[in-house]
């Protein structure tokens, strides 16, 4: 009899245990965190570097360039004559999420240079206005292949 107690025992010991482990099982297990966006200089860093000189330049001037590109709000990318590009990241966020926005810089001496202005206009009624304005950066240098990683990495947030 001490025998079949011992085995009723370890019959529910186990059956105890097996509804233990198959309740953990069952239990959502918490999911990793996403991975953050990699930030503009990891992305850089990913891709060929531009030809010549990839230092960032205070100045731009305004004869280097042709277009000017909103990656995003806090993001703009300089087009110039055949590859020639640099990326300039604004000190704040401000030009909005619009699609095309039209700029509005504070030029001085026909360059654009780090700290100068850059806000988005909008012609209301016939009248020019520009929402807030935030500071350049500097303008780095960046090879078309960084560019267009920087857009397919940042475009969306």
């Amino acid at each position: 009899m001490k025998t079949s107690n011992l085995n009723l025992g370890m019959a529910a010991a186990l059956v105890a245990a097996g509804l233990v482990l198959g309740a953990c099982a069952t239990q959502p297990q918490p999911v990793a965190d996403a991975t953050p966006s990699p930030s503009v200089d990891e992305i850089l860093a990913s891709a060929p570097q531009p030809d010549g000189n990839s230092r960032p330049v205070s100045c731009l001037p305004d004869t280097a360039y042709t277009d000017v590109e909103v990656i995003n709000p806090e993001l703009l990318l300089f087009h110039g004559l055949g590859d020639r590009m640099w990326l300039n990241q604004t000190r704040q966020a401000c030009l909005g999420s619009r699609i095309d926005p039209v700029l509005a810089f504070d030029m001085r001496r026909g360059r654009l240079c780090d700290l100068d202005s850059v806000a988005v206009a909008d012609n209301i009624g016939g009248h020019w206005s520009t929402g807030a304005a935030c500071s350049l950066g500097k303008f780095a240098p960046v090879s078309p292949e960084q560019a267009e990683l920087v857009r397919a990495e940042l475009s969306r947030s």
